[in-house]
């Protein structure tokens, strides 16, 4: 299991070495999946724990606002899939325009050789810290040669390619393009919320759906998607629309409704996740309740012979 730490001053005994990474882990895409793969294995082979340092909230949340990053993922997410790659020690530093300020030199000397004293940093091809991002690959190798410790660079990954990173993640789900993402990030993406009441319009036209609230940051675009419903009745085939329902609703807020295939029962109230497997179409305002229907009744055919070919 992995130890969660609130940042460097709740570690009561520093290891005798570490394997070491620093990065936002936005994801947790193929990517970062093989750059902890190093960590991990490399912490095995020396019997050392390997330990990632993150920050929250995300730097670009801090430094350019205006930007209105969403996290792909939420921290839950995060730290799951850290344990799941086998990391042993999760620290996750506040981060302030204060901290943004703290130079390489120190921030090399107070957060990552003190602390941690590691044997090896891995990290990407792409990165660099302290104030004005000053502490480049060139500096931490050079340092890093006389603290004794080896600093390894991975290279980028590609799937298709398509360069693996949190950006073009992000890009890929706001033109809808859930298949990209989900070849990105290794897994399928998915969003959990819970189940609660809606206006009841599905139920009456035949075609009951699930009114999912959610906190997720990051949505698909607006659109009628295959995917797989997770309950607590098990998984289920189904439909989901992300969009303000214009055939009913004028300027309406968006929401997710899922249509669970061949599924029965109450699931208000329970917390759900959808995970996303295919595009079918855009959202679309309909002349009347009978070609909405229509087209529902197409889409999950469709769907149907999407999902069934994951099986």
């Amino acid at each position: 299991m992995v130890q969660l730490l609130s940042g460097i001053r709740e570690l009561q005994s520093p290891p005798h070495g570490s394997v070491l990474t620093i990065g936002n882990f936005d994801g947790v895409h193929l990517g970062h999946q093989t750059l902890l793969a190093r960590v991990v294995s490399l912490a095995r082979e020396q019997g050392i724990p390997s330990v990632v340092m993150t920050f929250e909230p995300h730097p670009v949340k801090v430094l350019h606002p205006d930007r209105k990053l969403t996290r792909i993922f939420d921290f839950e997410d995060q730290r799951d899939q850290l344990a799941k790659a086998g990391i042993d020690i999760l620290v996750v530093e506040p981060f302030s325009r204060e901290f943004s300020q703290v130079t390489a030199e120190r921030y090399l000397n107070e957060w990552v050789y003190r602390p941690f004293m590691p044997k090896n940093l891995i990290v990407g091809y792409d990165f660099s810290f302290g104030a004005e991002r000053k502490g480049s690959i060139e500096f931490l190798k050079t340092r890093g040669a006389e603290l004794g410790m080896n600093v390894e660079v991975i290279p980028p990954v590609k799937v298709e390619g398509e360069l693996c990173s949190s950006t073009r993640i992000r890009q890929a789900l706001e033109a809808g393009d859930v298949k990209l993402a989900n070849s990105l990030l290794g897994r399928q993406f998915y969003v959990r919320g819970l189940v609660e009441r809606g206006a009841g319009r599905g139920r009456t036209i035949g075609i009951p759906t699930a009114n999912i609230r959610t906190t997720a940051e990051t949505l698909p675009a607006s659109g009628v998607y295959a995917g797989i419903a997770r309950t607590r009745h098990g998984d289920f085939k189904t439909m989901v629309n992300i969009g303000s329902n214009p055939t009913f609703v004028h300027a309406g807020m968006v929401g997710i409704e899922a249509h669970l295939l061949d599924f029965t029962g109450d699931l208000y109230g329970d917390e759900v996740r959808v995970d996303f497997v295919d595009r079918l179409r855009s959202e679309k305002k309909f002349s009347s309740a009978a070609e909405l229907v229509a087209q529902i009744h197409s889409d999950i055919e469709r769907g149907r012979k999407i999902l069934d070919a994951l099986v």
